[in-house]
């Protein structure tokens, strides 16, 4: 297993999601901390040796990263190193151009 380093913006952002889903779309606290679990697991899963292809989006490609997609609309950009791998950004795909 690789270690997965999540950079401290990246925490921020997933604080954001969160938030958005209580007071925006008013979902419970409870389904709330059930998707950030479920988020957070799929990122510690990039530990395991199976990598993703390189990013379709040219942003993240032409940067060398490659793109692992969780629940078809959340879209992490890693890089990998060889002591393991570095989540560099994410996003929502519909705000991604290809």
């Amino acid at each position: 297993m690789r270690e997965v380093i999540i950079p401290y913006h990246l925490w921020g952002k997933i604080g954001a999601i969160k938030h958005y889903l209580i007071d925006e779309l008013k979902l419970s606290e409870k389904a709330v901390e059930a998707r950030i679990k479920r988020m957070e697991d799929f990122v510690a899963s990039l530990s395991n040796p199976a990598d993703y292809a390189l990013c379709r989006f040219k942003k993240w490609r032409a940067l060398g990263y490659r793109c692992a997609v969780f629940e078809k609309v959340w879209v992490f950009a890693y890089e990998i190193f060889e002591d393991g791998i570095i989540i560099r950004d994410m996003s929502h795909t519909a705000a991604l151009a290809e």
